[in-house]
């Protein structure tokens, strides 16, 4: 529903006490939170009833059930503040997004009601080529990534930090569009909404079957570009490449071999040219890299995986980062 001022009289007194440059920015920020905040408290409130000791964590499948081997018994003395806990991770990941949006996104503030639009897919003739459909979609695939291993570590089951995940990150991220439709400068996108859900899916997916985990990776390759006043991997779609990546070591045959169990293979897709006037390109990618987790594993831990919390955070990283130990070949698509 329209997120909408609750009194007129007193926000038109407040703004008075603002100076002029910083209301933008304030208002943005607050329209933001208050869009997306109610959404993920009730998610919280929904998935878990963390002081109800003995009481199953409540999940919600999506697309794919939980296998039997991966499911867990609720723990047995949950943390009494566990839901508090959860409710500050949902908080503090909503703060900062709505904080990066009213700087980044919502300058120009809001007005004029809530519009749509039609953004269309990867066709050339698409504002970015495709790179910000792809950005979508990795972005909710960190998220649930990202946030799965935080909420384990606040005291919740597996199977509840996955949902609790999943949730999260999908509804801010639906929280987001909903504010572009109110913004002057974007519009509630169909597509980005749709890509969102498959990226958050995506990592439900690889976060309950870890065997597919083992043998999958969807990575962002990183390197500004030369036109680009700062470090932006968010907004700069030009220097972006998304991979997706098949690992070597995910195969049992293929893992007993002391040389390809470090082998990667890469399919990937990339855009150069669409953040200024000039030719624009959008590329398809095939290459080969090494699987930095494993040699890790090989080198430090004595094979073993996921052993440390070092070892679990770089692990994270590798999934979800490509670092340039990586040979490609590039095909162009126009």
């Amino acid at each position: 529903m329209p997120c909408r001022p609750r009194d007129e009289g007193a926000i038109s007194a407040i703004r008075q006490l603002i100076p002029e440059p910083l209301r933008c920015g304030l208002c943005s920020m607050l329209l933001a939170a208050s869009c997306v905040f109610p959404m993920q408290f009730a998610t919280a409130d929904v998935l878990l009833q963390a002081n109800d000791v003995g009481t199953p964590f409540r999940t919600i499948s999506v697309a794919t059930a939980v296998p039997a081997s991966s499911a867990e018994a609720p723990h047995d003395n949950p943390h009494p503040n566990l839901q508090m806990r959860n409710s500050l991770i949902i908080g503090g990941g909503t703060s900062l997004v709505a904080v990066y949006g009213a700087n980044k996104w919502w300058g120009a503030g809001f007005g004029g009601g809530f519009d749509t639009v039609n953004e269309g897919w990867l066709g050339s003739g698409t504002a970015f080529g495709g790179a910000d459909k792809l950005g979508h979609l990795y972005s909710n695939y960190a998220g649930v990534r990202l946030l799965t291993p935080l909420f384990e570590a606040a005291g919740n089951s597996r199977a509840a930090a996955v949902s609790l995940a999943f949730w999260s990150t999908l509804g801010v991220f639906t929280g987001i569009e909903v504010v572009d439709g109110y913004s002057r400068n974007w519009k509630f996108s169909s597509q980005d909404a749709l890509v969102n859900a498959v990226g958050a899916v995506f990592g439900y997916a690889l976060e309950t079957h870890p065997d597919l985990d083992d043998k999958l990776d969807f990575r962002l390759h990183y390197h500004r570009s030369p036109g680009s006043a700062e470090f932006d991997p968010f907004g700069d779609y030009s220097a972006q490449r998304y991979l997706l990546v098949v690992k070597a070591d995910g195969f049992a045959a293929l893992r007993e071999n002391g040389f390809l169990r470090y082998v990667e293979v890469a399919v990937g897709y990339g855009t150069r040219g669409y953040d200024s006037p000039g030719v624009r390109h959008r590329d398809a990618y095939v290459g080969l890299s090494l699987n930095l987790s494993r040699l890790l594993a090989d080198g430090i831990y004595g094979g073993r995986k996921h052993t440390t919390a070092f070892q679990r955070g770089t692990d994270r990283l590798f999934e979800l980062v490509q670092f340039p130990f990586v040979v490609y070949a590039r095909q162009s698509l126009d």
